[in-house]
């Protein structure tokens, strides 16, 4: 596969070109060396998706999904060991104390000690930067999946499954780092085959939830949208590669894919 971020994605049949791009959910300027290319493809188009419209985001909802059980904490949900690391890498990275975390979520935690070992450069993510953009630019928003699609897709995945990523996070925060620096590397060079096995990684023993399911869904709405209109899709870039990827699924669909 060409190492590229940015495919062109156009009918066999003939029709509109469109555009696929693989983006990250960072606020590292390391990421951001794509923005201008995907700037100038966003201007070419008649719509801008996400994987969904941001502009549907509801943070209660999504706070409901992430609450502990009742009567739960993580230091009785986690190990002894684990939630003194948990403690040593709050106070060293967020500059507080593991108590403070007691009833978050473990996907919540580790999101805020995974996002720690990123740069906060940009007022917003890139994804958010790219849709930004395209709204002042007057381009309709929609997504290739809904807000409640992506909110079920957390709630499909069961809570031994986050205390285990919070886990092997607290275990291996310095490998993790390191990993982050080589995954931003990939993303830098266009690198979507090791950014897709990173993503598979990630995903492990959910990868039909959280990848396959999904890439089947984007890329049926992105063929539905694709067919008449000119489209700039922003999806997370694990979901582009493979044999299960996006990019595959638009060429059974019977579309084109050429990296830009």
């Amino acid at each position: 596969m060409k190492s590229s971020l940015l495919w062109r994605i156009t009918p066999q049949v003939g029709g509109p070109v469109s555009y696929l791009f693989g983006t990250m959910h960072v606020r590292d300027l390391r990421a951001f060396q794509w923005l201008e290319p995907a700037k100038v493809c966003i201007e070419r188009c008649e719509v801008f998706a996400t994987e969904f419209d941001f502009s549907d985001t509801d943070h209660a909802a999504v706070e409901a999904v992430l609450q502990l059980p009742t009567n739960e904490a993580l230091d009785t949900l986690l190990k002894r060991g684990t939630w003194k690391n948990l403690e040593f890498y709050c106070r060293k990275k967020l500059g507080a104390s593991a108590e403070t975390m007691r009833y978050q979520h473990p996907m919540t935690v580790s999101m805020a000690l995974t996002n720690a070992l990123l740069a906060d450069e940009a007022a917003r993510s890139l994804d958010e930067t790219l849709w930004e953009y395209a709204r002042a630019l007057g381009k309709p928003t929609t997504g290739v999946e809904t807000f409640d699609e992506q909110l079920q897709t957390l709630k499909n995945i069961p809570l031994e499954q986050h205390l285990g990523s919070l886990t092997w996070l607290l275990k291996n925060y310095s490998r993790q780092k390191r990993r982050l620096k080589k995954m931003l590397r990939w993303y830098q060079s266009g690198d979507l085959q090791q950014l897709y096995q990173a993503a598979k990684k990630d995903a492990r023993g959910m990868r039909r939830i959280m990848l396959y399911e999904r890439n089947q869904i984007m890329a049926r709405r992105f063929a539905d949208i694709a067919v008449e209109r000119s489209l700039f899709c922003a999806v997370g870039a694990g979901h582009l590669a493979g044999e299960k990827g996006m990019l595959r699924l638009l060429k059974k669909r019977g579309f084109n894919t050429n990296a830009e």
